[in-house]
C-alpha cells in the first residue's frame, strides 16, 4: 500500500530522468549466485501410529542447513503494452552421512540411536508468473498476475533399520513428489536514474490443491545498476518458504523448507 500510494510522487519527481533498461526494454533476465540460509523439514506418514508429531528437521539432525552456494536464474517478457511473463528457477540439494544421537521415525522404519545414516535433500522451483500492469509511468509500474510453481521435492535416509522393533537391515528410504502448486502476486519496479532500478515483487498462496495442502511464499527486493543500455549488475534479498501437507501414492507426509539470502546476478536487457 505504502508502494502504491509514493509511486505518483516519486514519478513526478524524477520526471526529468532517462528511465532504467529494466522498464524500457521488452525483454530481461538476470543470471547469478544464490546463498540461501537453508532449513529443511519432513515427515513420512506410517501405517502404525507415530510416537511423535515432529518431522524430521534435516538441517539439525544431519547438518544440511546453513548457508550454500547455488546458481539461479530469471527472465522476463513483456509480451503486450500492459501484460509480462516472468519465470524463475533455482535448486538446492545436499547429503551428509553421521551417527544419530537419537531414534528417528521414518514412516514404518525407525533408525536407531548410534546407527550411522546418510541422508540428503533436493529441492527444485521452477517458477511461471503472467502479470497485468495496472498502473504505469514513465518510471515505475506496478501490476498483479498469478502463475505456477513447478515443484520437485526429496528426502531420503539410508543406514540399518528396524521395523516394527525387528531388525530390517540396510534400507534405502526415500520420498519425492513433483508438481504444479498455483500462486498469485503482485510486483513494482521502480526506475531511481537511468543507472539504478528497485524491483519488488511478492508470490503467495495457502490452498488445498488436489494432492497438496499448504502454503508458499516467494519474495525479492533488490536493486539493479546499468553498466550499458543492455547490461548490469544487481543484488537482492530472496525468500522463499513452502509449508505442504502431501497426499500421493508416493509420499503421504509434509515437508516445511526455507531459504532465504542474498542473489548476486547479472542482468541484460534488450
Amino acid at each position: 500500500m505504502v508502494i502504491v500510494l509514493l509511486a505518483p510522487v516519486l514519478a513526478n519527481a524524477q520526471d526529468d530522468r532517462d528511465v532504467h533498461p529494466y522498464l524500457s526494454k521488452r525483454y530481461f533476465t538476470t543470471l547469478g549466485i544464490f546463498f540461501p540460509d537453508r532449513s529443511f523439514k519432513f515427515d513420512v506418514d506410517g501405517t502404525a501410529p507415530s510416537t511423535t508429531d515432529e518431522p524430521v528437521d534435516f538441517s539439525e539432525r544431519f547438518q544440511l542447513g546453513g548457508t550454500d552456494v547455488t546458481g539461479a536464474f530469471e527472465i522476463g517478457w513483456r509480451f503486450s503494452e500492459n501484460w509480462l511473463l516472468r519465470g524463475q528457477y533455482f535448486r538446492v540439494d545436499d547429503s551428509a552421512s553421521v551417527a544419530l544421537n537419537d531414534d528417528i521415525e521414518w514412516g514404518d522404519v525407525v533408525f536407531n540411536s548410534g546407527t550411522r545414516v546418510t541422508a540428503g535433500t533436493e529441492v527444485s522451483i521452477t517458477r511461471i508468473f503472467v502479470g497485468r500492469i495496472l498502473r504505469r509511468a514513465d518510471t515505475f509500474e506496478i501490476g498483479i498476475g498469478g502463475g505456477l510453481h513447478l515443484l520437485e521435492i526429496g528426502a531420503f535416509i539410508r543406514g540399518n533399520a528396524f521395523i516394527d522393533g525387528m531388525d530390517a537391515g540396510f534400507r534405502d528410504e526415500a520420498v519425492s513428489v513433483n508438481g504444479p502448486f498455483p500462486n498469485i502476486g503482485a510486483w513494482y519496479i521502480h526506475s531511481l536514474s537511468a543507472e539504478w532500478a528497485l524491483n519488488v515483487r511478492l508470490d503467495w498462496l495457502s490452498a488445498s490443491v488436489d494432492k497438496y495442502d499448504g502454503k508458499i511464499v516467494n519474495a525479492a527486493a533488490g536493486l539493479t545498476y546499468a553498466l550499458s543500455e543492455h547490461f548490469g549488475v544487481g543484488l537482492s534479498y530472496n525468500y522463499f518458504e513452502l509449508d505442504l501437507r502431501v497426499n500421493d501414492e508416493s509420499w503421504r507426509g509434509r515437508t516445511r523448507n526455507q531459504f532465504h539470502g542474498a542473489y548476486l546476478f547479472l542482468s541484460s536487457y534488450w
